[in-house]
């Protein structure tokens, strides 16, 4: 749209105020869109459960998730790539609640936020208009002021109007009348421009937006993968979770001893990497040698950097995760539960609903 400088009088005035309002809708449909994501994420938050915690809370939710869908190539993904996987299991509940309550949610906060930015530009065309009101001025002095007051809260360069500035305000009464009659109407096109966004634009950078919040260290155990649970992602000190798995569940089987050298064998580790250090088996290394497992920080790389805290107690959950999924990670990794990786019979009697139970006490 050009603004003809010689345009005089009520003319003039409504012709500067169209130019002004063509350069504001779309800024303020852009600083609300834009705004809308972190709204979203925080609703989201405080609607699901599984978000309104820390990490640990989130794996709960995982956990008790991955139980009732019984999907055994979900739960491959969980343990081998738990950052993709925790970043998909978001995503995924963001698509839910936006084919829920979610979209009304955002026609709420969009109708507060465009009262809130309506209320912000009123103020600015009254006290704008008040400073000038007593002296010939141009445009340019009113911009400055009615810039100055929008600008922590709307995105809106000023020299996007220097077109317009140098226009004399005769009339300040009149201009004001016609800037504060064009607000309402404004609104409307900021609503429908806002309404006919993609929500899938929205749903990576509230992905986003959650993850961060929910992140903390991905290092995974050297022997179970279970993820660290530090809440800070580049922590000092030692790795460490509050509960190892049983090793089986990302295919890990005995060696044994046999003319003095180590072989492997078909047989899966039940144990988990706690029990093991409690014990006095065998770790063995990249060159043949062995050490006590309670010694694995002596194997170096990642096992140096891990705190694995003695203790021969083990989740029901992954008792019934071996006894439910056997088959399947027996075909998986092509061992067997047999000889020292025999599952007891005890496992065999807890059911999903004890382990789901046990998770949400």
């Amino acid at each position: 749209m050009s603004f003809k400088i010689s345009c005089q009088g009520a003319t003039s005035i409504k012709a500067f105020v169209e130019f002004l309002w063509h350069k504001l809708i779309p800024a303020i449909s852009t600083t609300i869109w834009n705004k809308m994501p972190s709204k979203m994420a925080g609703d989201i938050r405080a609607t699901f459960p599984a978000f309104n915690g820390n990490r640990a809370n989130l794996e709960k939710h995982i956990l008790i998730s991955l139980a009732e869908e019984e999907n055994f190539d979900n739960y491959c993904e969980y343990l081998h790539n738990p950052k993709y996987f925790f970043r998909n299991y978001i995503e995924k509940n963001i698509r839910i609640y936006f084919s829920g309550k979610g979209g009304e949610k955002m026609k709420t906060f969009l109708k507060i936020s465009l009262d809130d930015i309506k209320n912000v530009i009123l103020s600015a065309i009254h006290e704008s208009t008040a400073i000038v009101k007593d002296k010939r001025s141009t445009a340019s002095e009113w911009l400055d002021l009615f810039c100055d007051h929008l600008e922590n809260n709307l995105v809106f360069p000023r020299k996007d109007l220097v077109s317009i500035e140098h226009q004399e305000i005769n009339d300040i009464q009149f201009f004001k009348e016609v800037m504060s009659e064009a607000l309402d109407p404004a609104m409307e096109r900021v609503e429908q421009n806002c309404l006919s966004m993609s929500v899938e634009e929205m749903v990576p950078e509230i992905e986003k937006m959650l993850s961060e919040h929910l992140c903390g260290c991905w290092k995974q155990c050297p022997f179970c993968r279970a993820v660290c649970t530090n809440t800070i992602p580049a922590h000092e000190g030692d790795h460490s979770v509050s509960f190892h798995r049983p090793q089986a569940v990302i295919g890990s089987g005995w060696c044994m001893k046999i003319f003095n050298k180590w072989a492997k064998t078909k047989q899966f580790v039940i144990n988990t990497c706690s029990s093991l250090v409690a014990s006095d088996r065998f770790l063995l290394l990249n060159n043949g040698s062995e050490i006590l497992y309670k010694n694995y920080r002596q194997r170096g790389g990642d096992c140096a950097q891990w705190s694995i805290t003695p203790d021969s107690s083990m989740q029901p959950y992954w008792k019934w995760f071996v006894c439910h999924f056997r088959s399947n990670l027996e075909e998986k990794y092509q061992k067997r539960f047999t000889g020292i990786g025999k599952i007891p019979d005890a496992w065999a009697k807890i059911t999903k609903q004890d382990v789901l139970d046990d998770l949400k006490k």
